[in-house]
């Protein structure tokens, strides 16, 4: 995967959210791709999981601002770190969000497996 490749995907998938739009989920991953959100929970597996849950995530958030930094990109693999701010509607949800993305991309550029690692923080604003 080139750098250029991998930031062209970063954009399609952190833009949209930022608009609170879950749909561009259905274009950019692979119909059976996994992804992998935090630590302990259980991989969506398959665009529909993976689009339903972003949907679900996204009817109680707003202010939504990302930004990342791309760390490495393999033949593999691209590997970014990420920073959001959100408000997030759900009693005592973070706000603050920072961690590690890893995806793989397929010869279409749509995504085959995403892992995310973060951290977060609830700030007082």
């Amino acid at each position: 995967m080139t750098e250029s490749d991998f930031k062209e995907w970063l954009e399609k998938y952190l833009r949209p959210q930022e608009q609170r739009s879950a749909d561009k989920i259905k274009e950019i991953f692979a119909e059976d791709g996994v992804y992998w959100w935090g630590p302990y929970g259980e991989p969506r597996q398959g665009v529909k999981a993976i689009y339903e849950h972003h949907r679900n995530a996204l009817s109680h958030q707003e202010d939504i601002h990302y930004s990342y930094e791309i760390l490495a990109t393999t033949e593999a693999y691209g590997l970014a770190r990420f920073y959001l701010k959100i408000k997030d509607h759900n009693p005592g949800a973070p706000n603050r969000y920072e961690g590690i993305f890893m995806v793989h991309l397929n010869e279409e550029n749509k995504c085959t497996l995403f892992e995310e690692w973060y951290n977060f923080t609830t700030v007082d604003e």
